[in-house]
């Protein structure tokens, strides 16, 4: 067994360096999210991006390191995985699952190989999400425990040979109404593989805004880099150079 540390825990606003134990091969990566102080109406979740900012964007948020300083290889759910399973641990409503269920139905409709559904039996999810405070959170998840108090959510995702095995997602109970459902699809969102960007049209901004996105839809910017990423083309351990014409004809679209 080997240690392996992982500087890939990015909060919103705060660089979080996220030190775990690996068994075999098994890596752990941590990304987190918090709220932003802007509330108002969507403004830019429909601006179709360019094809330009739609290649940029795929890049930056599946080949890049959590800095955006280093590249990276694709890491996703194997196409084989026909059914990625679901199971809401603690802290579930009504409205959040309801919520979930149309994140699912979202990610669904841009994915034709990997289709998520709800399960009730723990033993068999393949994703786990967990709304409760921190100190039971980490008692219950000891391998995934939450380091930052003060963000909204986080996602460890583990995985074997850039194949994603297992995710566990953590939401803030704390967290503002208004902003839930932007915490819940934005940390999913992770756990198909995919990091931070800085482009506002993005549900996976540092600091997410309603001002600038609708928690509630994916815009077409992030359509198109679930849908790439999706693509049985493009193949974990993918670098840029492998599968930069199939970024490029999804961009074109």
């Amino acid at each position: 067994m080997k240690i392996i540390i992982t500087l890939t825990a990015i909060s919103l606003i705060f660089l979080t360096i996220a030190c775990q134990t690996s068994k075999e091969n098994i890596t752990p990566i941590s990304n987190t999210t918090t709220n932003s102080t802007n509330t108002s109406t969507s403004t830019t979740t429909t601006l179709k991006p360019s094809s330009q900012e739609i290649y940029d964007t795929f890049v930056r948020l599946t080949l890049k390191n959590s800095a955006g300083t280093a590249a990276m290889t694709i890491r996703k759910w194997l196409p084989s995985k026909t059914q990625i399973k679901i199971y809401w641990d603690g802290g579930r409503t009504s409205a959040l699952i309801s919520a979930l269920d149309k994140v699912m139905a979202d990610m669904n409709a841009l994915n034709k190989f990997n289709k998520m559904v709800r399960t009730e039996v723990v033993a068999e999810a393949d994703i786990i999400i967990n709304r409760v405070d921190v100190a039971t959170h980490n008692n219950k998840y000891a391998s995934y425990k939450i380091t930052n108090s003060s963000v909204q959510g986080t996602t460890f995702t583990q995985w074997t040979s850039d194949a994603i095995t297992k995710a566990i997602v953590w939401l803030s109970p704390s967290a503002p109404t208004t902003i839930q459902n932007g915490v819940l699809r934005h940390e999913l969102t992770h756990a198909l593989g995919i990091g931070h960007t800085e482009n506002t049209k993005s549900i996976m901004v540092a600091v997410m805004s309603s001002n600038n996105y609708d928690f509630n839809n994916f815009s077409i910017l992030d359509q198109r880099v679930i849908q790439i990423l999706a693509d049985n083309r493009v193949k974990q351990g993918n670098s840029e150079a492998n599968i930069s014409a199939v970024i490029k004809e999804y961009a074109a679209k």
